[in-house]
């Protein structure tokens, strides 16, 4: 796992990729930030109220979503029982960012379901 998020955070555009589990552990990947097991716990919520809204208001599961900021933005895609959380620093292609993490979760779905 380490090594598929490592590949993800190499692209430019990229400032840290982690992977946690829906109750907010951090199962790979490091944070630039001293609190990363708070903002894992509160990405994992973050998360869950994204996709329960989304499920009231369209009536279908949310798999990606984006909340841009102004100094980048961040992006969380389910990956099975987890959530890939991907922040980018401002710069560069945000659709690139888009297909790399489609490509990320594939990969890492492929790896779960193999455990």
């Amino acid at each position: 796992m380490d090594s598929i998020l490592q590949r993800l955070a190499e692209l430019d555009e990229i400032a840290s990729a982690i992977l946690i589990g829906k109750d907010g552990l951090i199962v790979s990947g490091a944070l630039q930030n001293d609190d990363e097991e708070v903002l894992g716990a509160l990405s994992a919520a973050v998360f869950g109220s994204i996709a329960d809204f989304t499920t009231q208001a369209t009536s279908s599961t949310l798999h990606h979503t984006i909340i841009e900021t102004e100094k980048g933005t961040i992006q969380f895609a389910e990956v099975g029982d987890l959530i890939l959380i991907v922040t980018t620093n401002g710069i560069g292609n945000i659709g690139r960012v888009r297909t790399e993490m489609k490509k990320t979760c594939h990969q890492l779905g492929e790896l779960v379901a193999a455990y």
